[in-house]
């Protein structure tokens, strides 16, 4: 563990932007990440769809030199380290307690992978009492260090709202995954598209996009065939079968009787926070229906 002053050269440099930087900031791990660091947060209260599009997308996120950080909650702060990791990248946490406590207790082995990754940070001395205030203080240091912020699932008092306003405060942009505007999960994303406070976020390629990165080759042909399939589609043309929209692909795979995610996503050969996304328009569109525990199948007369 490392405690460093905000002039000690080895502080994070982002922390910096506050206007009481953390001092001392207590470190454990490398954080020494050249390229971009995106804050993934939501709710602890997530749905399981929103679980599994969370670490699909962080996965998509590393693969593409992103480094994703969070504050170890459960629901989809976990899930985005959890993809994070098993994409092989890199994945640090932002604390409300110190750091040789673990919170919750089952995130035991996932704190210790996590600070063999990118690293642990708190603002909390060694034993220090962790507070109700501790873990929204945090906040504010998850949005500095962070080139952007993403929230995914989130109701109307969610706490991870004090990391977009956070963000807000200090500059930082913030993207907003929409999901079905009946879902209260879908409250928070929806109001901060609708008052233009966040950026729609479906994919890896718009988050690129809002911390001005280029997509890697592989990302990027993929959103020039979704883009080439809604010009397709938007001309009345028929699309080759290559290149049909992601929509079409998923509600080929969907049947009458409901099923899990990943099992839609294997079925239509695509990643799961595409599938995500496309069962999430064809739910608006009226040709899906979502059935409780985060399973999916054809509406009625689709």
């Amino acid at each position: 563990m490392r405690a460093l002053e905000p002039a000690h050269p080895d502080y994070p440099v982002r922390l910096r932007d506050l206007s009481s930087p953390p001092a001392p900031i207590f470190l454990r791990g490398p954080w020494d990440h050249a390229g971009p660091v995106v804050a993934v947060v939501g709710s602890r209260g997530a749905q399981s769809e929103g679980i599994e599009f969370t670490r699909a997308f962080a996965g998509d996120l590393v693969r593409e030199g992103i480094a994703v950080v969070s504050g170890l909650a459960r629901g989809i702060d976990a899930a985005a380290h959890e993809g994070a990791l098993a994409a092989g990248g890199r994945s640090g946490a932002v604390l409300g307690t110190h750091l040789g406590r673990v919170y919750p207790r089952e995130h035991r082995e996932l704190h210790e992978r996590l600070a063999q990754s990118l690293g642990l940070m708190s603002e909390l001395p060694p034993g220090a009492n962790s507070t109700r205030g501790t873990f929204a203080a945090r906040n504010r240091i998850l949005a500095a260090l962070s080139h952007a912020v993403i929230l995914v699932q989130a109701g109307e008092k969610s706490g991870a709202l004090l990391t977009v306003e956070a963000a807000e405060a200090l500059g930082r942009p913030v993207g907003a995954v929409p999901w079905n505007p009946t879902d209260a999960l879908a409250a928070t994303p929806h109001a901060l598209i609708r008052e233009r406070r966040a950026v729609l976020i479906r994919d890896a390629g718009d988050v690129l996009a809002l911390v001005g990165e280029a997509p890697s080759s592989l990302l990027a042909a993929a959103l020039e065939a979704r883009s080439a399939a809604s010009r397709a589609a938007s001309a009345g043309a028929a699309p080759e079968s290559e290149g049909a929209t992601l929509e079409r692909r998923v509600l080929a795979g969907l049947g009458r009787r409901a099923e899990p995610l990943d099992v839609i996503a294997a079925r239509a050969d695509l990643p799961a926070a595409e599938t995500s996304a496309a069962l999430l328009a064809l739910e608006l569109a009226g040709l899906a229906r979502r059935e409780p525990g985060g399973r999916f199948r054809l509406a009625r007369g689709a």
